[in-house]
């Protein structure tokens, strides 16, 4: 029986890697068994010190086919998994690395050596755009490197795009790095040229306050399960980005036919069929864009549609499992090919 231990955040929590980890064990993506790890929760650094020393003991307790997949963004993850990863590479195990997180390119611009020698203890490493292709096979370049997106089940209760109201829906951190300011500014524009739609912002708050807007709704952070919900009622998804990787919550709406209007950051380029992408801190563009799907049913639909065909056939759990299965099945000491 093949198993992968995924190491990295507690997939108790909503969003992020906590959530591509829950799915990834969930469905058993990859081997006969997958079993998250956690090495850290966001809410405490006493508990995290405990279940990092804690994951530390379970590499040393596995067996020789079994599979390491650590889960890394920038930062202190760096030191805390380097730890992980350094252990599965004394024990001879297979390891993989994915590397999250929207800040991973100026944090290998300022520790280029630390970055290179963790990712180069690894049998293979996946990102979520080609820029961090592009950086792990620069600071790694013996170690086998490729796009792997996250996995995302088809929502199939999910309606028609047709069939919604004039609804846009922001879901994420109400900051500045996921442009919830720019949304704001957008929205008093599109509030004045669409006066039966509205906007509902759902996510954890941060230092940002966004001030009072006509038909702009913050609810704050709600569960998985209400985003989901929100998405089939909206016609379209906005998230004007300043930073990303692969944001989720695209990933989400495609798989519920929904079009977004997002920006050119991390890997949002490659879901272009499935929305419209605006300049970073352009709010007016941002705001044509929301209209045009807002007025248009027909066209929120096709894109949509579009969206959720590639959602399918790149992101689906069966895709993303078939990929992980090659991956790894590879043996420890794979290198790229020239």
């Amino acid at each position: 029986m093949s198993r992968v231990y995924h190491f990295g955040p507690s997939s108790d929590y909503v969003g992020g890697m906590g959530s591509v980890i829950a799915i990834l064990s969930q469905l058993s993506l990859g081997a006969d068994r997958v079993i998250a790890v956690p090495t850290w929760v966001p809410t405490s650094h006493l508990r995290s010190g405990w279940l990092a020393a804690r994951a530390l003991l379970h590499v040393r307790g596995l067996r020789g086919e079994d599979v390491v997949h650590v889960h890394m963004s920038e930062g202190g993850s760096f030191v805390r998994e380097a730890a992980i990863v350094a252990a599965a590479k004394r024990r001879g195990l297979r390891l993989v690395i994915t590397i999250h997180g929207a800040d991973f390119a100026s944090f290998s611009a300022r520790r280029p050596s630390l970055v290179g020698r963790v990712l180069g203890m690894a049998s293979a490493v996946t990102v979520l755009s080609e820029v961090d292709l592009a950086i792990v096979r620069r600071l790694a370049p013996r170690v086998r490197a490729e796009i792997l997106p996250n996995p995302t089940p088809i929502d199939p209760l999910s309606g028609p795009a047709s069939d919604t109201p004039e609804l846009a829906l922001f879901a994420g951190e109400v900051g500045l790095r996921k442009g919830a300011d720019v949304l704001q500014r957008a929205w008093e524009a599109v509030a004045a040229r669409r006066p039966h739609a509205h906007c509902v912002v759902v996510g954890p708050a941060t230092a940002l306050q966004l001030p009072p807007t006509e038909r702009l709704e913050v609810r704050g952070p709600v569960s998985s399960s209400a985003v989901r919900e929100l998405i089939r009622g909206a016609r379209v998804i906005a998230l004007p980005s300043r930073g990303e990787a692969l944001p989720m919550i695209l990933t989400e709406a495609m798989a519920a036919g929904r079009p977004f209007v997002s920006t050119a950051t991390g890997g949002t380029s490659a879901l272009a069929d499935g929305g419209l992408i605006v300049p970073i801190d352009d709010h007016l563009a941002l705001a044509d864009a929301l209209v045009a799907l807002l007025a248009d049913p027909e066209r929120a639909q096709a894109l949509g549609s579009a969206g959720r065909s590639l959602c399918q056939q790149w992101m689906s759990p069966e895709a993303v499992d078939a990929r992980l299965r090659q991956l790894y099945g590879r043996p420890a000491s794979a290198t790229a090919p020239r």
